[in-house]
């Protein structure tokens, strides 16, 4: 770590140090997802419907991180291949939640696995109390964050 006179703004800064440890720490399994043919935003869209959740398609493009667009094409590309299916509400006709297949939530179960492995290799030097302390704090963070 540089010394206070080479340091610069974002060295310390929040906002920073989140979004490099994310990009950092995904790293790896992102590549492990792509040199299996899967996209970051078919990976997200799985695990978060991952086991048997039904979410509209709002929620979900704001779970998986994605614009409602880009989640749409996605979705009917993982419909046509049947790992996804939408349900019609029947209250709203407008409303659409989505919804894994059986080979979908195979496929989910598969990478959740990986993930699960890959998180415990990028919190190996963290003890279970430290892991649980800091996951708690970033769920404080990103709670607050909602609320502005």
């Amino acid at each position: 770590m540089p010394d206070d006179a080479q340091k610069s703004f974002t060295d310390d800064y929040l906002l920073y140090l989140l979004a490099q440890t994310s990009a950092a720490a995904s790293h790896a399994f992102h590549s492990e997802l792509e040199s299996e043919g899967i996209p970051v935003s078919t990976w997200r869209i799985l695990s978060s419907l991952y086991p048997n959740q039904k979410i509209n398609v709002g929620q979900l493009a704001e779970r998986c991180l994605l614009k409602q667009p880009t989640l749409t094409r996605t979705l009917d590309r993982l419909s046509a291949a049947g790992l996804v299916e939408r349900i019609h509400e029947t209250t709203d006709r407008r409303g659409v939640k989505v919804r894994l297949t059986g080979d979908g939530a195979t496929l989910a179960n598969s990478l959740i696995h990986k993930a699960k492995t890959h998180e415990a290799r990028t919190l190996s030097s963290f003890s279970t109390q430290e892991r649980e302390t800091f996951i708690r704090h970033l769920r404080k963070i990103l709670d607050r964050s909602r609320e502005t």
